[in-house]
């Protein structure tokens, strides 16, 4: 007898986890294997916040549930966290730590979303996002987008649509290209949403990763927006699972009701981490110097391996390579690459079904000893092949 199983399980392999965890199985086995795969810092929290976190766990006071929306200590250490980066006054009420940024996607599409909805978002991108929505009955309507519009999207690509949406979703800094929606862009955005009845979901878990300028808060230009954010990334807390939202006023009882009983609370000794982190902003700054050292060694040393199309990255730690002069099969280039060069990359079909053949992204957040090896090991490995994967 067959068992029933749903179909929302139904869906793509997350490439990027499903390399991460071959390549964690070949390193436990002993290969010298140079990580570009996963989006996750070298460097963990800053020293002194794990020790406060030390501190706690050993009391064994503080430990228990905290309130579903997050501790209001660490709740108004982020609006205080708003006030002084943005200049924008939040009240508490209007955030929700939630169970990584992963679970703060969960909730938000939960309670702004029916099913049957249909929401629109760029293509490449977070594979992440259109699993989710799938997963829970909500059609993406993927934007092809492209370097000539900095793989984001536009008004002009939300205008020629066939069909009308109930919502978008934009990231910037964005996974996987590393781009940002300049201030007058991400305006027009977000007025093209407000007075269509679109509902804006805006992913700024890459906010303080910038090598430029800084990003720009969606929350300067509307109210009605979801804002997730992530301590993983900008706070490097990644397996610490947590991340926040911003709500509009009319969205934050409805996503408290379901947050009670989908995760009752967010982990409490990470809350109490993160707010230590908060502390810290000389440690976190330093790591995202390092960051912008990786990224100017790729953009110097990918092309003498013919890896000659790179995304404009700005923010987040991700080159996004168009490798169409190498191959029409990124997911054998990548393999390939592991297997004869020992680095790590991943193949662009996790964020483009459509043209992530001829792509991959390089994430740079490790140490740049590593970066500049993972350079000379591709050189050498380009340098014997005869052939492309055509």
């Amino acid at each position: 007898m067959t068992l029933k199983l749903s179909n929302r399980s139904d869906i793509p392999v997350f490439r990027v986890l499903d390399i991460l965890r071959i390549v964690n199985e070949r390193i436990a086995q002993g290969e010298d294997i140079i990580h570009l795969d996963a989006g996750q810092p070298s460097d963990g929290a800053p020293q002194p916040a794990l020790e406060y976190g030390a501190k706690i766990l050993k009391s064994g006071t503080g430990l228990g549930y905290t309130e579903a929306m997050g501790m209001p200590l660490l709740r108004d250490r982020i609006a205080l966290h708003y006030k002084q980066h943005y200049g924008i006054d939040l009240p508490h009420e209007r955030i929700a730590v939630t169970m990584g940024a992963s679970g703060g996607f969960i909730l938000s599409f939960l309670t702004v979303f029916d099913a049957g909805d249909r929401v629109a978002l760029a293509a490449p991108g977070y594979p992440a996002y259109r699993n989710i929505l799938r997963t829970i009955d909500i059609t993406p309507v993927e934007i092809p987008a492209g370097p000539e519009t900095n793989y984001q999207p536009t008004v002009e690509h939300l205008e020629a649509l066939e069909e009308p949406i109930d919502g978008l979703i934009i990231a910037s800094p964005s996974n996987p290209c590393g781009t940002i929606i300049p201030p007058d862009e991400l305006e027009k955005l977000c007025a093209w949403c407000d007075k269509n009845g679109v509902r804006l979901i805006a992913d700024e878990i890459y906010h303080g990763v910038t090598f430029d300028e800084p990003a720009e808060t969606v929350l300067r230009y509307t109210e009605n927006a979801v804002i997730a954010q992530s301590f993983s990334k900008y706070f490097a807390m990644t397996g610490w699972r947590l991340g926040w939202l911003v709500l509009p006023e009319d969205v934050a009882p409805r996503l408290k009701a379901l947050a009670e009983s989908l995760f009752v609370a967010p982990p409490t000794l990470a809350q109490h981490i993160a707010y230590k982190t908060f502390d810290h902003f000389d440690v976190l700054d330093g790591y995202v110097a390092r960051y912008k050292a990786n990224l100017d060694i790729l953009k110097a040393e990918l092309p003498k391996a013919g890896i000659t199309k790179l995304s404009d990255t700005k923010g987040a730690f991700y080159l996004y390579a168009d490798i169409g002069n190498l191959t029409n099969d990124s997911e054998r280039f990548c393999r390939d690459m592991l297997d004869e060069a020992k680095v790590s990359a991943t193949p662009g079909l996790d964020f483009d079904l459509e043209r992530g053949h001829q792509t991959m992204r390089i994430s740079f957040a490790g140490k740049t000893e590593d970066i500049r090896e993972a350079c000379r090991r591709i050189q050498e490995w380009r340098a014997k092949k005869t052939s492309n994967y055509r």
